[in-house]
């Protein structure tokens, strides 16, 4: 009967000792990562919203990529508009020129050579005009037929986007291509129509600049989330150094006083044998 009992308490403190190497092994590996939750069996549920929160993160970030991409399409889509603007001007001062009638034909031939080359600088722009290759202002493309998306949020769904608005400033789709100013007629016609194009044109240059404000907005908010998302992850996954040390200096102490008790215990059983042996003798 003490043979069993003694064979008992054995095992028992075998899976002690067992025990307390396993909790020595994942306090070890949790200070090694960093982390409190390495694997499911660590903590199933916490697992899993740690992942989504992390997915959740990493599309934030993602996020402000393209809507740091947005705003250099934006700024570079004004900055044209600007160009545009400015040279229409310069045709309208050479229409208001070449509308008075002290000018010769010879003047006003003159004129018209700049007022051409000119507007077809404008359609150059227009068509030139990208962002990673793709046009800003020529109205084909994405980025500039009405079609073009921006993807400001994590997940899919309209609310996690942003559309670009249509922005045509080729020559044809402004009104100037067909404008000449070699006649006081000719001259007269194309101040009202530079007048026409130049509204166009302002239309779309306000339009570049509210999504620019927007996607400053939305930047905005995307940190904020952002910062909240990743707090949140910090404090489920993130290990709390100063537990875990203590945790630690606890398993220590328990296997140390395991692995004690083992080895007094085997002296024990080792002796009670030989004075078994000793009486059989």
């Amino acid at each position: 009967m003490a043979m069993m009992i003694d064979k008992a308490s054995g095992l028992g403190l075998n899976h002690q000792i067992s025990e307390r190497q396993k909790a020595l092994s994942k306090v070890h590996e949790k200070m090694g990562t960093g982390k409190q939750i390495n694997r499911a069996q660590d903590n199933a549920s916490g697992l899993a919203v740690a992942k989504l929160l992390e997915a959740m993160s990493r599309g934030y970030k993602a996020n402000s990529i393209n809507i740091g991409d947005g705003m250099s399409a934006m700024n570079i889509g004004e900055g044209a508009t600007q160009g545009i603007s400015d040279m229409l001007t310069r045709m309208r001062e050479l229409s208001i020129q070449a509308s008075n009638d002290t000018l010769n034909d010879s003047d006003r031939k003159a004129l018209n050579s700049e007022f051409q080359q000119l507007k077809l600088e404008v359609d150059r722009q227009a068509k030139g005009t990208q962002f990673n290759t793709q046009d800003l202002i020529s109205g084909q493309g994405p980025m500039s037929d009405g079609s073009g998306q921006l993807q400001v949020g994590p997940n899919a769904g309209p609310e996690n986007q942003i559309n670009i608005a249509k922005s045509d400033l080729s020559a044809g789709s402004i009104g100037i291509s067909g404008l000449d100013i070699s006649t006081r007629e000719g001259a007269s016609a194309a101040m009202e129509g530079i007048d026409n194009a130049n509204k166009t044109v302002l239309e779309s240059r306000v339009n570049f600049g509210v999504q620019y404000n927007r996607m400053e907005y939305t930047a905005n908010n995307n940190e904020n989330m952002n910062i909240n998302t990743t707090a949140a992850l910090q404090l489920l996954e993130d290990l709390d150094f100063a537990k875990a040390t203590m945790d630690k200096a606890r398993d220590d102490i328990l296997n140390q006083s395991a692995v004690l008790a083992q080895r007094n215990f085997q002296d024990i059983s080792r002796n009670s044998m030989l004075s078994l042996l000793g009486q059989g003798a």
